[in-house]
C-alpha cells in the first residue's frame, strides 16, 4: 500500500485542493496564523534538520560573493539571511513574501542581523516587481508546493533570472520505495500534526502540509515539470530517504555571452 493509497482513504486538510487567488489568501491567512512559533516549529517538525537542508539548497544554487539573490516566499527569513550571508557586502538579497505575519517575524530578525544588504518586502509570487534579468539566484524553500497556479510563477522566475541564472527549489517530496513511502506519509499526516499541536502551533495547518505534500509532484516529476516549463539543466537531490528534494535550473544562456 502506498502513501497516496491511504491518503485517498484519509479525511483531507482543507485548502489544497484550492487554485489561483484562493489558495493565496488561503496560505497568507494560515502563515499569519503561525508566524510567531514557526521557527521553533520548524525545529520540531524537521527533527532539527533544516538548518542542514538550506545549507544544502544554498550550495547547490552555486551562489557566489556579489550575487543578486530573490528569495520568493522568503518566510520568517532563515534562507534569505543564508544567502546574504554567501554574497556578502557586495551582493545584495531581496526577499519577498505575501504573509505580513511572516515578514513581521523576518523584519525583527533582520534588525538584529549583521546583513544590511538584505531587504524584505510583500509580494506574490508571480508578481514580485523586481526588474527584468535582475537575480543571478533564486530560491524558493517550501514555497512552490504552496502556491496556487505554478505555471505564472516560472514565467515570473524566468523574467527576473539573467540568462544563465540558477532557481533552487527545496520542497516536500515522497519517497520511492513503497515501505519508506508509507513512513513517511504516516508522519506526516499522523505525527506532525500532533507535534505541532504540543509544540504551540496550529495542528490544521500541519494537517495541510500533509495533505498538500500528497497531491505535490514528487523529485523527478517536478524535474520534469520545470523542463516542460522552460528550464534548463535541470538536476535535483533527494533528502531524507526522498522526503524532500532540492532542484536546480538554470536559464537559457544568450549565445555567446559568457559570465564575466
Amino acid at each position: 500500500m502506498t502513501g497516496d493509497e491511504v491518503s485517498a482513504g484519509t479525511e483531507a486538510a482543507p485548502g489544497w485542493e484550492l487554485t489561483g487567488t484562493d489558495r493565496e489568501r488561503y496560505v497568507e491567512r494560515m502563515f499569519d496564523g503561525i508566524a510567531k512559533p514557526y521557527d521553533r516549529l520548524n525545529r520540531v517538525i524537521s527533527l532539527g534538520r533544516d538548518r542542514r537542508w538550506r545549507a544544502v539548497a544554498v550550495e547547490m544554487s552555486g551562489v557566489r560573493a556579489g550575487d543578486n539573490v530573490a528569495d520568493v516566499g522568503c518566510g520568517t527569513g532563515d534562507l534569505a539571511f543564508d544567502f546574504a550571508r554567501a554574497v556578502g557586502e557586495s551582493g545584495r538579497v531581496v526577499g519577498l513574501d505575501l504573509s505580513p505575519g511572516m515578514l513581521q517575524v523576518a523584519t525583527a530578525k533582520h534588525a538584529a542581523s549583521d546583513v544590511p544588504w538584505l531587504s524584505l518586502h510583500r509580494a506574490n509570487a508571480a508578481a514580485t516587481g523586481l526588474p527584468d534579468a535582475w537575480a543571478d539566484v533564486v530560491g524558493m524553500g517550501w514555497v512552490l508546493r504552496n502556491v496556487g497556479d505554478r505555471a505564472p510563477v516560472y514565467k515570473e522566475i524566468q523574467r527576473i533570472l539573467r540568462p544563465g541564472g540558477r532557481f533552487v527549489c527545496i520542497d516536500m517530496s515522497r519517497p520511492g520505495n513503497p515501505v519508506s513511502r508509507l513512513g513517511n506519509w504516516m508522519y506526516r499526516h499522523l505525527a506532525m500534526p500532533v507535534l505541532a499541536r504540543f509544540s504551540g502551533g496550529d495542528r490544521s495547518a500541519y494537517r495541510y502540509l500533509a495533505s498538500s505534500t500528497d497531491h505535490f509532484p514528487d523529485g523527478p516529476d517536478l524535474a520534469a515539470e520545470l523542463a516542460q516549463a522552460g528550464f534548463k539543466d535541470v538536476t535535483w537531490r533527494s533528502l531524507m530517504l526522498g522526503s524532500l528534494a532540492v532542484h536546480v535550473a538554470t536559464t537559457a544562456p544568450v549565445a555567446g555571452m559568457g559570465r564575466a
